[in-house]
């Protein structure tokens, strides 16, 4: 099979990351993979590294001037605002396959809704993907729930210290954000206020975004000696194998690459009930849900896993234990390959 997957995403994030392990798990089967996307962003480098063929996204091809003549399938991941002129004739030639992975606003919705005719399925990443998919009236038959990937083995070394780990005192609890306007992170800092109020040997971590002010607000909250900021890391398994708990004080609706990579650390996780956020999260299954924008409420749930390292361990075992069943890269490869291959086999409509 021949499998072309566009990305025009300029950043390294979770769409960027699906288009280019799909691919290379594609080609390691033995079909034939690319990735189309802008030569200059880190996904076209990150294809030379693993060795998937890259081809250049040019200014061209973002009106929609792109060949997909040869290829059996081309999956575009995230792209609402793409032709449907260019769609038209890429599936003359080819099967069309639509990837949803970020909740964005109901136009980009209804934008996506527009390009039924030339779209043979459409995947949304998560179930609240699925649920807009349905508002925007795209047909419920050509929609279907592909979770996100992740290439377990980088994060199984830091699942296989967490048993030891939970019984060691004090705990480290931490988070993960890019968030430029700091509130996720002013949100976790007032957590973090609350947990040091109740067991003050507790230890916390910030990584992310590269901003001074963030520990200008942990000294406003008499915390800076307890607080490590780490800025912008390319080591995130070791710093997952520091962590005793993640939580996440995102108020935004959307999936979470470094939230899914806690969960394949075995890192028990404290999540808000957001949608896109929580969507694989059972509570007090593989992870704690607490409500948004409330850091005494995540405070609490906090508290309670540093107070129970029994309950710390079971949530750790469940969390890794569904990424991999149902989020690593060759379950989901092979669950678009099975639905490529029921789409090629029947007949175009």
């Amino acid at each position: 099979m021949k499998i072309l997957n566009i990305c025009d995403s300029p950043d390294w994030d979770i769409v960027a990351y699906q288009s280019l392990h799909m691919a290379a798990r594609f080609s390691k089967l033995g079909h034939t993979a690319a990735v189309l996307c802008p030569k200059n962003s880190p996904l076209y480098a990150e294809c030379a590294k693993l060795k998937v063929e890259a081809r250049p996204f040019t200014m061209g091809a973002k009106f929609g001037f792109f060949e997909t003549e040869g290829w059996d399938v081309a999956h575009f991941y995230n792209m609402p605002g793409v032709s449907p002129m260019s769609l038209k004739k890429a599936r003359a030639s080819s099967r069309v396959f639509f990837t949803q992975i970020k909740l964005g606003s109901p136009k980009s919705f209804e934008k996506l809704a527009q390009l039924q005719p030339y779209v043979d399925l459409y995947f949304g990443a998560c179930n609240s993907v699925q649920e807009e998919f349905s508002i925007a009236g795209i047909e419920p038959q050509r929609t279907f729930m592909v979770p996100p990937c992740l290439n377990i083995g980088r994060w199984e070394s830091a699942m296989l210290i967490k048993p030891a780990m939970f019984q060691k005192r004090p705990y480290k609890v931490g988070t993960i954000s890019m968030d430029k306007t700091l509130k996720e992170q002013e949100l976790f800092l007032m957590m973090a206020k609350e947990v040091l109020d109740v067991m003050p040997e507790t230890n916390f971590m910030i990584v992310g975004v590269n901003d001074g002010r963030i520990r200008d607000l942990a000294r406003g909250l008499g915390i800076s000696h307890k607080v490590d900021i780490l800025w912008d890391r390319n080591d995130i398994p070791e710093v997952m194998a520091m962590m005793h708990i993640y939580a996440k004080t995102s108020g935004r609706p959307g999936l979470s690459m470094s939230l899914i990579e806690a969960q394949a650390s075995g890192v028990p996780c404290v999540v808000p009930r957001i949608k896109g956020l929580s969507d694989f999260t059972v509570n007090e299954r593989n992870g704690v849900i607490v409500e948004p924008g409330d850091p005494l409420s995540c405070a609490r749930a906090v508290i309670r896993l540093i107070s129970n390292s029994a309950a710390c361990h079971s949530i750790s075992k469940m969390a890794f234990d569904y990424v991999n069943n149902n989020m690593s890269v060759p379950v989901v490869a092979n669950i678009l390959l099975r639905l490529y291959e029921d789409t090629l086999a029947q007949k175009k409509v």
